[in-house]
């Protein structure tokens, strides 16, 4: 019972929410809070593994460290991780699309090359008000992934 209410509850909020304009695709307002929001902002909550389609437990060591994000054209963007290399501390910028949904952020990362097994991933991540949410998935084995979740903060 409890999930058919669950679930009406979303029908409602979904369908409300389709039949509102976009309120940020292109607005520079927007789009400005989301560059100041990702400015040296450390990234730290959770993940938990996905495979088979079960939920795996939650693990509390998941943190990144992001330099800044820069529009590109359109919906193109960059995003520049900051990552330790050879003991160095070094930008490593990544291709990514964002979309807006009013003023919640949706970041999409395609198939980019990254990690220690130079391994393909795929993302999308939510972002809004200090808080992400989203899941990750190796390119080429879609079982190979998880769930993200935490808050962001900016160094000061």
């Amino acid at each position: 019972m409890i999930k058919t209410i669950r679930y009406f509850l979303f029908l409602i909020a979904f369908t409300v929410a389709a039949g509102l304009p976009a309120l940020a695709q292109d607005n520079p307002i927007v789009e400005a809070k989301f560059i100041a929001m990702l400015k040296n902002a450390t990234l730290k909550g959770t993940w938990a593994p996905v495979q088979q389609a079960q939920l795996g437990a939650a693990r509390t060591d998941d943190g990144y460290r992001i330099a800044r994000v820069e529009k590109k054209e359109g919906d193109k963007w960059l995003l520049f991780s900051l990552v330790n290399y050879q003991g160095k501390e070094i930008e490593f910028p990544m291709p990514v699309v964002v979309k807006f949904a009013g003023d919640t952020a949706v970041l999409i990362l395609d198939d980019v090359k990254a990690g220690k097994d130079k391994a393909n991933w795929s993302a999308r991540i939510l972002f809004h008000e200090n808080v992400y949410a989203g899941k990750w998935w190796e390119t080429a084995n879609r079982d190979h992934g998880g769930t993200i979740a935490g808050t962001i903060s900016q160094a000061r």
